[in-house]
């Protein structure tokens, strides 16, 4: 569905992002499962740590 800018404003800015691309399609994570819930275990530690502290 095409539109047309009503204003300069609306121009200018249909102009700047005509070719660029705005939202990210690829639904491939870069990051390794096992690091991230290496990580999660870290931070769950920690937490549970702190909450000890108090």
């Amino acid at each position: 569905m095409a539109f047309t800018p009503n204003n300069a404003i609306d121009q200018k800015l249909a102009k700047m992002y005509a070719e660029k691309v705005t939202v990210n399609l690829d639904n491939r994570s870069a990051l390794d499962p096992e690091d991230f819930w290496k990580t999660m275990q870290m931070i769950a530690v920690a937490n549970k740590a702190m909450m000890h502290l108090k």
